[in-house]
């Protein structure tokens, strides 16, 4: 493999497709790819896991060597940048591979990361990134523009020859506003816009933003996710589809080697097994503990339980087709009791939804929404009677596992309660994705769902969901049907755009109110953290990320 340091610069641009991959939460894809039905790991070795930021003094794990087990959801035993299978694999993608940025969700902005800086023209359209010098890949070669350039370049480019069957290609909607990506030198990358998008650094700091060696990709194609080259502080080593994936520690990274020597993402999916395996220490540390076990977790010195920021939404899709009436969609997000919800599904690991679809741990994050969220069981009878909706049938499903099932069952309580009959059905997780799409499915009514963020930023939120384009918009809610709705598309571009932080959240609250009050497609259940749980030896987590299924390993200790 040749190194980068030496040949002529790459002055050639990428080629950028004007397709745009449709935006989903990543535990969307991973039910899409219907992995979590592969197997239960038992028997782990101690564990962890642990975060760190992009700063330059990764050090600080208390204690150096040994091996650490995560126990994760799924592995497929791909790990490409560009083809999200489960939430295993992205961590493990986010253990190998860095970006051109960071965020670590201790704090929400992006930080430089590969990149050593960059600029912004005036009229932000123009990204130039310089690239930090002398920096290491795991099979020896060395970072410079042509990486980058074929690293973002596949995920622009549906004809990319390094992509696999099935990519999912996260940053395709960021490439569709691409006119070219190109490398004026060895150490600049150059990434001119055809209209502005402050999100775009953001954007990048996300799983498919990771960069990769253009001689692994050369070498091995399509086939780069079981093979995949990063500059992160662990590097591939092995991996079983069903079992585990792992990875060894650096010692060229460069922000200095990890504390240990091995990390593995061992698949755990009995919630039993994983409250028995850290409680006996054979699991270290994981973000998929069932909330039903925090009070018996919290008071049981073997384990420590981490109160992380609430950066994730727990909802309700309302299929507009099936249910044409604006009152009767009303009366259903009237009908839902919230309290409930927070204390009998995720035993309290969460908070009312005040700020509408933005958590709290979001900027853009207002209160002002809170009567958009609240139970008026009155209220909802009224509506139900005005639109002649008594008595009538409403079909209701919801995924089999962890929170999803009790949601469904108090949900279906309220709207009984507010005079409709219910149906319900609970459905394998494998392949809860696939009817979530099918807009002729008989349960498609009402959906119970979620939205996990992997860059924290209101546009990741409601423009994810309330775009009429969006996926959430148009084959889930059918919003894209309703009269105005499209105009909604021209509001966020203009919001995502915003830089005073006050006018951002007013034009995002405006937005949501509209958003609520004319369509009703969205019903808020709550705001909640993925339950992070380690053994008490643990050190050195970045919680607050592993709450949000990002993996950032290089601090870990035990």
């Amino acid at each position: 493999m040749p190194d980068h340091t030496s040949g002529s610069p790459s002055t050639a641009s990428v080629p950028v497709s004007a397709s745009a991959a449709p935006d989903v939460s990543r535990r969307t894809m991973l039910r899409g790819a219907g992995l979590l039905g592969v197997g239960v790991g038992f028997g782990l070795p101690a564990l962890l896991t642990a975060c760190g930021a992009a700063a330059d003094d990764a050090g600080g794990g208390e204690k150096s060597g040994g091996t650490l087990t995560l126990a994760i959801d799924a592995t497929s035993a791909v790990n490409d940048p560009a083809f999200y299978t489960s939430l295993g694999d992205w961590m493990a993608v986010d253990c190998i591979c860095r970006g051109l940025t960071f965020i670590s969700f201790e704090t929400n902005e992006p930080t430089p990361d590969l990149a050593e800086k960059w600029s912004i023209s005036d009229d932000k359209m123009t990204y130039t990134f310089t690239l930090r010098k002398g920096v290491k890949f795991h099979d020896g070669t060395t970072l410079t523009s042509a990486d980058v350039l074929a690293s973002l370049g596949r995920q622009f480019d549906p004809e990319d020859k390094t992509l696999p069957k099935g990519a999912t290609r996260p940053l395709a909607s960021m490439g569709a506003n691409v006119a070219s990506l190109t490398a004026p030198d060895d150490m600049t990358v150059k990434m001119v816009l055809k209209k502005p998008d402050r999100t775009v650094l953001g954007k990048l700091s996300d799983i498919g933003g990771r960069i990769i060696s253009k001689a692994a990709l050369d070498k091995y194609g399509a086939d780069i996710g079981k093979h995949l080259v990063g500059t992160g502080p662990f590097a591939f080593s092995a991996a079983t589809s069903g079992q585990a994936i792992t990875l060894k520690a650096f010692d060229g990274f460069r922000l200095g080697k990890p504390p240990i020597d091995r990390l593995v993402l061992r698949q755990v999916q009995d919630p039993s097994t994983i409250v028995s395996s850290l409680l006996s220490g054979d699991v270290s540390a994981t973000q998929f503990a069932p909330y039903s076990a925090v009070s018996q977790l919290r008071k049981d010195s073997a384990v420590k339980v981490y109160d992380t920021p609430h950066n994730a939404d727990a909802i309700m899709l309302i299929d507009a087709r099936r249910i044409p009436e604006l009152k009767v969609r009303k009366a259903i997000n009237l009908a839902v009791n919230r309290k409930a919800i927070l204390q009998q599904a995720f035993y309290g690991i969460g908070a009312e939804p005040r700020g509408y679809a933005i958590p709290p741990a979001q900027s853009g994050y207002d209160t002002a929404l809170a009567d958009l969220s609240i139970q008026d069981t009155a209220q909802a009878k009224r509506l139900v009677e005005e639109a002649g909706a008594k008595g009538r049938t409403i079909r209701l499903m919801a995924a089999s596992d962890s929170w999803h099932p009790k949601a469904a069952q108090i949900i279906a309580q309220n709207l009984t309660d507010v005079g409709f009959k219910v149906a319900t059905t609970s459905v394998d997780p494998a392949t809860y994705f696939g009817r979530l799409l099918d807009g002729s499915d008989d349960y498609h009514d009402l959906m119970i769902w979620e939205r996990n963020t992997y860059v924290p930023d209101p546009d990741d939120m409601v423009g994810a969901m309330a775009s009429p384009t969006s996926i959430y918009g148009s084959k889930i809610s059918g919003m894209d049907t309703l009269k105005g709705a499209a105009s909604l598309a021209d509001d966020l571009y203009t919001a995502k755009n915003l830089t005073d932080t006050k006018k951002r959240t007013a034009a995002y609250t405006k937005i949501q109110r509209r958003w609520a009050e004319e369509y009703m497609v969205l019903s808020m259940l709550a705001c909640f953290s993925n339950l992070v749980v380690s053994g008490s030896a643990v050190k050195g987590m970045n919680t607050d990320a592993l709450a949000n299924h990002r993996c950032y390993m290089e601090k870990a200790s035990v």
